[in-house]
């Protein structure tokens, strides 16, 4: 799911910002969630290292201090380089300092305005995101991407062998690839969701089947290319012999088969 966080210390505001959210996420089924608001940046940025991408509904004023929004904003930006920043704020006389610090907001929205006008900006915002999402999704529909530290990786999805969780390191997931390895904070399910082309073998495998080269059923294990080898649950054993046959894979890919 794409993220999408609020920061407001108006209580009744903040209400309003989340129906508003929450709303147009429902009625027209975008992959989105709210997944934070609050009025204490600490848990927006504690959640920050999970993520690769967001949309930020930030208030500039928190309190008597009336650039935390600012500082925030800047700290997001420079974790989260293509994250999307929206201000909604009565200090239209800080949007040139937006300019100076290179935070580059995807739209300023005052407070001045009516209600209606703020919901229907909130609204326009979230669609022009999911927009763009669609288009990035389907130009980067072969890629594999991950994030490590604050640098960003990609790969060729083609090029994916396995997905495995890390035993030595939890919330970690070990990358095999054609002559690659790497190891970056993740879980399973989320990439499962995002590359549901891969094939779960069972709570801490996600395979590439283009790369099975053979697959016992009675011991259930697989052996991928560059001599990977990993194990199926009961259930997916089952579920992965049956698609095998059932697509023919084993004619298409004369290295397979099942024993």
């Amino acid at each position: 799911m794409f993220p999408i966080y609020l920061y407001e210390d108006n209580a009744e505001q903040r209400d309003n910002y989340c129906k508003t959210v929450n709303n147009t996420i429902m009625i027209n089924e975008f992959a989105m969630e709210l997944r934070v608001a609050t009025d204490d940046q600490k848990i927006i940025l504690a959640d920050l290292n999970q993520q690769q991408d967001g949309l930020f509904f930030l208030d500039m004023e928190i309190g008597e201090d009336k650039q935390t929004g600012l500082e925030l904003a800047s700290r997001i930006r420079a974790t989260i380089p293509l994250a999307k920043i929206v201000f909604i704020t009565t200090h239209d006389e800080l949007s040139f300092v937006t300019l100076e610090r290179r935070i580059a907001p995807l739209d300023y929205i005052l407070k001045d305005q009516s209600a209606d006008l703020i919901t229907q900006r909130i609204i326009k915002d979230i669609n022009v995101v999911q927009n763009e999402l669609k288009k990035t999704n389907s130009q980067r529909k072969d890629v594999f991407n991950y994030k490590l530290g604050t640098r960003y990786f990609s790969l060729a999805l083609d090029d994916v062998i396995l997905l495995s969780t890390s035993k030595l390191r939890p919330g970690s997931v070990q990358l095999h690839a054609i002559n690659k390895v790497a190891e970056f904070p993740g879980n399973l399910n989320a990439l499962e969701e995002k590359y549901p082309q891969f094939f779960r073998c069972d709570k801490s495998s996600l395979v590439n089947l283009n790369h099975l080269r053979s697959f016992d059923y009675k011991e259930k294990e697989l052996l991928l290319d560059g001599e990977i080898r990993c194990k199926a649950s009961f259930r997916k054993s089952r579920e992965l012999n049956k698609l095998l046959r059932d697509s023919f894979l084993i004619l298409f890919r004369a290295s397979v088969s099942v024993i």
